[in-house]
């Protein structure tokens, strides 16, 4: 005789990694990357550019000032898309998210996803997806009604 019972495996995770929804699920930081010629400040990427220099009418630029019959003041004027900070011109782009080979972006965070290893109760063996248990027994013998061993 021979009995048979199942049981589904127990999912079980790869040190590092907690399991979701039946995967294993790593998180890694997100690695920032800045377009060439800015730099990162906080969660941003910023490009500092020099300052036009433009004279009020009726001054002409001569060197760092503006001259006419009398001095004036230098005005800095920035490019479209940028500020005027601390002297010079300040564009603001945002910092582009890039998540290793292999794992997915989820906004705020990169994510491998790896399917757990399947682990069946100690005397059950995996066969598929289902734990299986085979026990044996002793066989009996029957003999036919009217018959006698």
């Amino acid at each position: 005789c021979v009995q048979s019972d199942t049981a589904p495996p127990n999912p079980e995770c790869p040190p590092g990694t907690i399991l979701e929804n039946g995967t294993c699920k790593l998180i890694q930081q997100i690695d920032t990357v800045c377009p060439s010629g800015f730099v990162e400040e906080g969660n941003r990427c910023v490009q500092y550019l020099p300052a036009n220099k433009i004279c009020p009418p009726g001054f002409n630029l001569s060197g760092q000032q503006c001259m006419a019959p009398e001095s004036a003041e230098l005005e800095s004027t920035c490019p479209p898309n940028s500020i005027f900070e601390n002297g010079k011109c300040k564009v603001i782009k945002n910092i582009d998210m890039v998540c290793p080979p292999g794992y997915t972006d989820s906004g705020d965070d990169c994510v491998l996803y790896v399917a757990p290893a399947k682990e069946c109760p100690p005397n059950f063996i995996l066969q598929g997806l289902q734990c299986i248990q085979t026990s044996s027994a002793p066989t009996q013998p029957v003999c036919p009604p009217g018959t006698v061993l």
